[in-house]
């Protein structure tokens, strides 16, 4: 029975992944859109690379990538994630 319970709630957080990353390609040709935000603030040191959703997407976002290929949608007014865009310009325009 945990076995079964174990697989559903992996089967659930995937397939929650899928839904918050990407669309089918036939629809979204444009690039990913964030369905929500994350809630808590994303270290900066882990993120590799940024970029902002497109005018596509229903709502504005900030889409990071951090060093494990992990995909974190932010909401673009909130303080952590202009903290981490700055941080992340600042390190392309010095190096």
């Amino acid at each position: 029975m945990k076995t079964s319970t174990s697989a559903l709630a992996i089967l659930f957080v995937a397939s929650l992944c899928c839904q918050v990353f990407s669309s089918p390609t036939s629809v979204n040709l444009s690039g990913r859109c964030c369905v929500q935000y994350s809630t808590k603030p994303l270290p900066s040191s882990r993120v590799v690379m940024y970029e902002h959703t497109g005018s596509h997407c229903p709502q504005l976002a900030v889409i990071f990538t951090t060093h494990a290929g992990k995909m974190v949608c932010g909401k673009p007014g909130d303080k952590w994630v202009q903290d981490i865009v700055n941080r992340q310009k600042d390190k392309a325009s010095s190096g």
